[in-house]
């Protein structure tokens, strides 16, 4: 199972649904977003990689931080998204991204860090993340395999990005490797 999770209302929903649309030979313009909600709970949703294989994603409502733990041990990999346009959440999701990383369950767990809505005016600069997150270090240091992708689930920015490491991590799924 792979898992996405993050704070509330930082694109997980349109992440998906917009993967969800390749699943289904459809195609999503810019100006055609598909309407979400706030996961209140858990949604199970399935999206195509590039390959063209289906992968059924387990998405955690951020109002559901304090279980997201009880999920861990059964998923190979897991997606963190951040919206980079919401400054003060920003700090919050540094604090639950280290959270997360250092829990016992995913030291050997891949992780996509999303950082999504960079195609707006007033998201942090790729140098206020990195001072903030210290990304270069986290990866070199971490005991995970980290990969980050900056997109944007409105416009599908970089999404082939995102559908080519959930191809990559579920075809490590099925054979027990990460």
């Amino acid at each position: 199972m792979l898992l996405i999770v993050g704070p509330s209302g930082v694109g997980k929903t349109l992440l998906l649904k917009r993967l969800q649309a390749n699943t289904n030979n459809a195609t999503i313009s810019k100006e055609d977003v598909p309407a979400t909600i706030a996961t209140v709970g858990t949604n199970l949703m399935t999206v195509m990689t590039l390959k063209k294989t289906e992968v059924t994603v387990r998405e955690m409502g951020g109002a559901m931080a304090p279980i997201w733990h009880k999920y861990y041990k059964d998923s190979h990999a897991i997606m963190f998204m951040i919206d980079l346009s919401k400054h003060v959440q920003v700090s919050i999701a540094a604090v639950q991204l280290m959270t997360l990383l250092s829990h016992p369950s995913t030291q050997d767990v891949p992780f996509l860090i999303i950082l999504n809505k960079r195609d707006l005016s007033n998201s942090m600069s790729s140098v206020e993340v990195e001072c903030l997150f210290r990304l270069e270090e986290l990866i070199h240091h971490a005991s995970q395999k980290i990969q980050v992708v900056e997109t944007s689930a409105k416009t599908g920015y970089q999404l082939e990005e995102v559908a080519k490491w959930l191809h990559e991590y579920h075809r490590n799924e099925e054979t027990g490797t990460s």
